[in-house]
């Protein structure tokens, strides 16, 4: 795990619930917490991975647990609240990361799309794990909610994903607004992060595609896809005590991308395809 050594950012003693723990974001979530000194458990119904997160985070040292709970029903929340609270003796920070799988053939479908799914999961869950939490989130002194939403949120990806994952992503970024305002009285704070473009730790990467490799590089300002541990890092600033006067905002992770004008950025891949089809220099 990477050290981060600015004790302002230090998480000794805080106890954090991640759902969608046990892979991609979500796992580089629960090792990043942990390597400020989170506790952390590690809510999945992967039971093998998360089994996988809670040995690589304790066999470093790390204390982490695994929570197997189906969050798309009101006592699977429960049970990943009460568990956590129990074993871990409170919560501190709350991530909801858990999302569906992109299921290919619900792109371009209107009905008999994925929306029950996704709204459970997406929007549900997180309100009924806010609620259960709350308790114990306000008790703590530096309670957060961080929620895992997409630039999808605000822009449409059509041929990469169905509309119910949008519409929840953008749900769940006024969902973050409205519980900033509903929990702020007691002292929670509750923010989200729209990753752009990541490339998962493990497994298939966006970037092994040469051609999406070369696009990203020309189109992203900071020339790369992201990472896992780049949302993690923000996950972790929106957590500690320097972030402690923002509450109800979505930030973007993209390396920029969202800035580029759409005509600039199209020319941009078109002159890398051009290129990479014929032999062209720009």
């Amino acid at each position: 795990m990477n050290q981060v050594t600015s004790t302002s950012l230090s998480h000794q003693g805080l106890r954090a619930l991640v759902t969608g723990g046990a892979d991609g974001i979500g796992a580089s979530i629960c090792i990043g917490l942990a390597t400020v000194g989170a506790q952390v458990s590690v809510v999945d119904l992967q039971s093998v991975k998360s089994d996988l997160i809670v040995n690589k985070i304790t066999g470093a040292g790390g204390i982490a647990i695994a929570v197997n709970s189906d969050i798309s029903s009101e006592n699977g929340c429960r049970k990943a609240v009460e568990v956590t609270a129990d074993r871990l003796g409170g919560i501190d920070i709350l991530v909801n990361c858990a999302a569906p799988s992109r299921d290919k053939l619900m792109i371009g479908r209107l009905s008999d799309a994925d929306w029950d799914i996704h709204q459970k999961i997406v929007i549900n869950a997180t309100v009924m794990l806010a609620d259960f939490a709350t308790d114990y989130l306000s008790r703590s002194g530096s309670g957060t909610i961080i929620n895992i939403s997409s630039v999808t949120s605000n822009s449409v990806g059509i041929d990469h994903c169905s509309w119910p994952y949008h519409v929840t992503k953008a749900g769940l970024d006024q969902l973050t607004r409205w519980l900033a305002v509903r929990l702020g009285g007691v002292g929670i704070r509750v923010n989200a992060i729209a990753p752009g473009l990541i490339d998962r730790s493990v497994g298939h990467k966006l970037t092994d595609i040469s051609d999406n490799l070369a696009i990203i590089k020309s189109i992203v300002p900071l020339g790369r896809a992201g990472n896992g541990n780049d949302i993690a890092q923000a996950v972790i600033f929106l957590s500690s005590k320097q972030s402690e006067y923002i509450t109800g905002q979505v930030i973007t992770v993209d390396g920029g991308l969202g800035i580029s004008e759409n005509f600039s950025a199209s020319l941009r891949t078109f002159k890398v395809g051009s290129s990479l089809l014929y032999g062209l220099s720009e």
